[in-house]
């Protein structure tokens, strides 16, 4: 098994000194590594001179090129048995890869500049080497183009074998030791695999990855042990509400620090560009963000947690976000030949309200508290799950009024992001195809809160007054028995 734990570093003033240095000179070589590759791919679609932007120069690229991913460096490789991996007896290819040019190149470069003779050369290997993950990640379609980075950006990662770790201290190599703030302890058992470094604003962080092989991995359940499944509806007023009743509250997180990063932001925009005052006005703002996120970060993690263990399965909507926030189309008027009115303004500040909510962030922190307990996460196409009777299974849009739920159909009422959660938990069940399956989901209640009535209005619910289009009012009555009410 495997784990991370990140810890707060406590380095000197000469080893952040230090470490800043180490993060500009990676970030020189990862950039002109990265725009190689993109100058590289791009020469193989011209023909004749051309004119380079970037070096300002006429260039001639090859007829015919070797690697078409990179071009400094050494293309070729030594044929030496001894230096070989893997199988010695394959067929020897001589040809490197883009990462073994570029590591060819790396080594050039430090010893051509010798400012760079103080940059650990696993640290910087390491970066070549991330950059190139991060390629490979772009072509199979996990991740986005590689982008140039900044300072801040960078990470310095050391191998295997060459951090040591001694109570709250720890050495690296080429910089000593620091001290860390030891908020969980490291068992004997447990080898130090890589070490890496990040700086986020002004705090630097460790993140050590651990491994025992005699602790094996965390095992999913098997189709034979699923016994329940509870669907889980996400939105804005409640950011999450389940099958099985229970309801959770948007903390809008965001709102509460927005004040403060009004006038923060403010306060950068008045600052002359290039000047210490903007950059401090500049890392007060930051700051703002860092809250936010720590904040956002805590709540949804305690609540995957609680998700995780709610069910054996959990069914999420399989939601288009991107498509959620995107623009609206312009209107244009053909006969005054201007632009009218699209309600951009109104569906900018839900945009905000659903980036706020991080409904993907927290999907992905309840599959990794799954993950621990071998339960299954499953997303389920959402489409008129809010207008979907889980009685009768009638659709219609006007079964749903805002919060509130009443079937046209059958009378069924309930609140409406909870009737949803019991939709999406029915559809997970019929996507996997398991009928032994049962989805939690909560009985007939006589209690009025649950469908939103105020504490003066007792016996009738708020959300079956006057229902237009509806075949009768509801009345919900508080003295009714669970007998009564199934026996009519």
């Amino acid at each position: 098994m495997q784990v991370t734990y990140r810890f707060k570093l406590y380095p000197s003033l000469k080893q952040v000194s230090r470490l800043i240095q180490w993060q500009n000179k990676i970030r020189s070589l990862l950039n002109v590594c990265l725009a190689d590759r993109i100058d590289s791919y791009q020469d193989t679609f011209m023909q004749g001179e051309f004119c380079n932007l970037r070096s300002r120069g006429v260039a001639s690229p090859l007829a015919c090129s070797i690697h078409k991913s990179a071009s400094l460096g050494e293309y070729w490789k030594e044929n030496n048995p001894s230096k070989r991996r893997g199988d010695k007896s394959k067929l020897f290819n001589p040809r490197r890869s883009a990462y073994e040019i570029h590591s060819s190149f790396a080594t050039s470069w430090r010893q051509t500049k010798p400012w760079y003779q103080d940059v650990n050369s696993d640290v910087l290997q390491q970066g070549l080497r991330n950059q190139n993950k991060a390629f490979g990640n772009f072509f199979s379609g996990r991740a986005n183009f590689p982008r140039f980075k900044r300072t801040r950006d960078i990470g310095l990662e050391f191998k295997p074998g060459t951090v040591r770790i001694q109570e709250n201290k720890i050495k690296f190599p080429s910089l000593g030791w620091m001290k860390f703030a030891l908020s969980r302890e490291i068992s004997n058992n447990w080898s130090i695999r890589t070490v890496t470094i990040t700086r986020e604003i002004d705090i630097w962080y460790v993140s050590v990855l651990l491994k025992d092989e005699t602790i094996p991995d965390y095992s999913q359940k098997s189709a034979t042990e699923l016994n329940t499944i509870i669907g889980c509806d996400v939105g804005i007023n409640k950011i999450a509400a389940f099958s099985n009743g229970e309801i959770e509250t948007n903390p809008r997180i965001g709102e509460r620090f927005e004040r403060r990063l009004k006038i923060r932001q403010r306060r950068l925009s008045r600052k002359k560009k290039g000047s210490n005052n903007r950059q401090k006005a500049g890392i007060a703002v930051a700051k703002v963000h860092r809250d936010i996120r720590r904040c956002r970060q805590d709540f949804q993690w305690k609540l995957g947690k609680k998700i995780a263990a709610m069910g054996d399965i959990i069914a999420f909507e399989a939601l288009n976000i991107q498509g959620m926030k995107k623009r609206c189309k312009p209107k244009f008027c053909s006969q005054t030949g201007k632009y009218l009115s699209n309600n951009q303004k109104s569906k900018s500040q839900l945009n905000k309200a659903i980036s706020d909510a991080a409904w993907y962030s927290l999907r992905q922190k309840t599959q990794h508290q799954a993950a621990k307990l071998g339960t299954w996460v499953i997303e389920v196409n959402p489409r008129g799950s809010s207008q979907e009777c889980c009685k009768c299974h009638y659709i219609s849009p006007k079964n749903r009024d805002k919060e509130k739920f009443v079937c046209e159909n059958c009378g069924h009422y309930d609140d409406a992001d909870l009737n949803a959660g019991n939709i999406l938990a029915q559809r997970g069940k019929e996507k996997l195809g398991i009928d032994t399956l049962t989805v939690v989901s909560r009985k007939v209640t006589t209690e009025p809160e649950l469908t939103g009535a105020s504490g003066n209005r007792k016996n009738i619910s708020s959300a079956m007054v006057d229902e237009s289009g509806n075949p009768a009012l509801f009345v919900q009555l508080k003295l009714f028995s669970d007998w009564e009410w199934n026996t009519g």
